[in-house]
């Protein structure tokens, strides 16, 4: 089963933004049955598709407090669209790794694979933290495409390769995790910007997309409607982006 990771260690990228778009145009433009997991304890992704209330999480599952995973998948308001919650509790992975109590790193893909054998979805889209914690190793391991949004800064570009390098010291374990690329983010026509991305893709240790997401400020109107972008402003210049991005991602399926 396809499960694309949105993971960069630096905040402000666009992680969350991307990965609630990419599961929305999967699920309502190609017909997929999505997942989307939720690996971030501040908990975006989960606010933006579900209303207020109390959920059984991602925490549940990696600490394996919850063995079903019918108990810990919600509907969301878009049709093909579930979505496996967070909560603060993911924050506190890291201190009960400190005391011993080790969260199950392949919890997630178990999740994957046993999905995959009642034949229940068709994608799974996780979106990480910004920082290689327990969530988010366990979010890695189990995909197939790890997608990396990159904001087009001096010190992002040159992350990259610490990045990347990070992500290839767990294939070693896991050795079906891909790079799939990095997906340049929050684009505008500047010279700084252009530079930018010019050199990205001329020194990037992976592949990046064709695809760029230009800023638009229908991306933050759409945080506030608890939309995704491609349902919000379907014509904005981000919304027609992120479906040219989806289009090359899946060319390869």
């Amino acid at each position: 089963m396809k499960t694309i990771a949105i993971v960069n260690l630096k905040g402000g990228v666009g992680k969350t933004v991307t990965a609630v778009n990419v599961a929305a145009i999967l699920a309502t433009e190609y017909g997929r049955r999505v997942l989307l997991a939720d690996a971030d304890p501040q908990a975006n992704a989960t606010q933006s598709l579900l209303p207020p209330g109390e959920y059984n999480t991602l925490a549940g599952l990696l600490m394996g407090d919850e063995p079903y995973y019918e108990n810990l998948i919600y509907e969301s308001g878009i049709r093909g669209l579930s979505v496996l919650p967070a909560d603060d509790d993911l924050r506190n992975l890291d201190a009960d790794l400190m005391e011993g109590r080790r969260p199950h790193m392949g919890a997630i893909r178990d999740l994957r694979d046993a999905l995959a054998e009642d034949d229940a979805c068709d994608v799974m889209v996780i979106d990480c933290p910004p920082a290689l914690s327990p969530a988010c190793a366990a979010a890695i391991a189990a995909s197939t495409d790890v997608v990396i949004p990159i904001k087009l800064d001096a010190y992002s570009v040159r992350g990259m390769n610490e990045l990347t390098a990070q992500i290839r010291r767990l294939r070693r374990i896991y050795p079906d995790v891909h790079i799939a690329g990095c997906l340049p983010t929050v684009w505008y026509r500047c010279d700084a910007v252009e530079q930018g991305e010019k050199l990205l893709r001329e020194n990037a240790p992976c592949r990046v997309f064709r695809s760029h997401i230009r800023r638009s400020p229908k991306v933050d109107e759409s945080t506030w409607t608890g939309e995704p972008v491609v349902t919000w402003s379907p014509r904005s210049a981000a919304a027609q982006d992120y479906r040219a991005f989806v289009a090359e991602l899946m060319e390869e399926t």
